[in-house]
């Protein structure tokens, strides 16, 4: 009877189960369908493609248009270029805000920072999805963005400084220097300040991660892990083994860099290199000079005349 029970239970269960993922997939299907099928009308794989978009009635096909049409900027000729801008233009009074938007950021990587998208990039500033972009766009106008400085500063100190592995970023900071006024750079100092100090921090392992110098350290390193198995072998008891992981890891760094340089497909962040060569350096050398005290201590407080 148990067992009846639960071979009921179970196809019972399946068929739930069968039926709920049906239900799933129809869900999926009308939302992914008609996504599939404007695809095309939203898309632009081409300068004519892109113009045509921009006069869609439909804002998203505006805005994907808009925002795209950049990417053709290099392979234009002189006239092309100036259609593409005068098309551009127009819809800098777009009655939708985003379509406005992605026209002036086109607008400054196509004109050599127009100074007529101003007005739409201190507008970008004031929504809050869009600040961080307008800002970026601001920083190539220098002084004349002067006008934005104070909702930058605004925006920097509500942002705050990201500290992400360890090192101080503000990219509103680093649109205000590069705006470059007085009130802008005035507003940064205390940011320079700690940039400055978490530099020095840095600069030690920092010097040692050019190639030639990583090589070196590298064979320092080795020359460590051989006196430190010497005097192993001697009786002195030091820990010398974590040298050799040490040493084999600044070599494998400046191979890297000598053989990708900074094209390597397994680029990693600077950062991310500096704590992992920080980590095993400490790991070798704490080890090493803990062992090497102990010993020293030992061999003081041994009676004189008496063998270790």
């Amino acid at each position: 009877m148990p067992i009846i029970l639960i071979e009921i239970f179970k196809r019972r269960y399946c068929a739930a189960a069968i039926i709920r993922g049906m239900v799933f997939f129809s869900i999926l299907s009308l939302i992914i369908i008609p996504v599939l099928v404007h695809a095309n009308e939203w898309g632009c794989d081409n300068v004519m493609a892109c113009l045509k978009g921009l006069e869609d009635k439909d804002p998203y096909v505006r805005r994907y248009a808009a925002a795209n049409i950049r990417s053709f900027g290099q392979e234009l000729k002189n006239e092309e270029r100036q259609e593409i801008i005068a098309a551009l233009k127009q819809h800098l009074q777009d009655t939708d805000n985003r379509v406005r938007y992605r026209a002036a950021g086109s607008l400054v990587d196509l004109d050599n920072t127009p100074k007529y998208v101003l007005p739409v990039l201190f507008e970008m500033l004031k929504d809050k999805e869009e600040a961080e972009v307008a800002a970026l766009n601001l920083r190539h106008f220098g002084a004349e963005a002067r006008e934005a400085v104070p909702i930058i500063i605004d925006l920097m100190d509500k942002e705050g400084i990201s500290w992400s592995w360890g090192y101080p970023h503000s990219t509103y900071a680093d649109v205000l220097r590069d705006i470059g006024t007085p009130e802008a750079l005035a507003a940064i100092t205390p940011f320079r300040r700690r940039e400055l100090v978490v530099k020095v921090f840095y600069s030690p392992i920092g010097f040692l991660m050019m190639p030639p110098l990583a090589i070196l350290t590298s064979i320092c390193f080795m020359g460590l892990f051989l006196w430190g198995r010497t005097q192993y072998k001697k009786g002195i008891q030091i820990t010398h083994k974590p040298l050799l992981i040490t040493a084999l890891s600044w070599g494998l760094y400046a191979a890297h860099e000598y053989m990708y340089g900074g094209n390597s497909p397994f680029r990693l962040d600077l950062m991310l290199y500096w704590w992992f060569l920080l980590i095993i350096t400490l790991t070798g050398l704490i080890p090493l000079l803990i062992s090497r005290l102990r010993a020293r201590t030992q061999e003081k407080c041994q009676p004189v005349g008496t063998n270790p």
